[in-house]
């Protein structure tokens, strides 16, 4: 593969990696703050939430293999 797509790759795993970070913040910090709405599936959006937060993390921090 060229350098321009390596180049190119690295910087999409960074953007999805915040892209999911962000989702997985708001939606943890909606289910905690509004826990009637979820019902009783509240832990599970939270747990997917924090899933979703180290996850982003996970592809920010990484290197990517060139």
């Amino acid at each position: 593969m060229s350098e321009r797509y390596d180049f190119i790759l690295v910087y999409a795993e960074k953007i999805i990696g915040i892209i999911l970070a962000l989702i997985g913040i708001a939606l943890t910090y909606n289910t905690y703050n509004n826990q009637s709405a979820a019902g009783w599936a509240a832990g599970y959006f939270t747990a997917i939430g924090v899933f979703l937060i180290l996850l982003g993390l996970l592809m920010i921090i990484v290197k990517t293999k060139q």
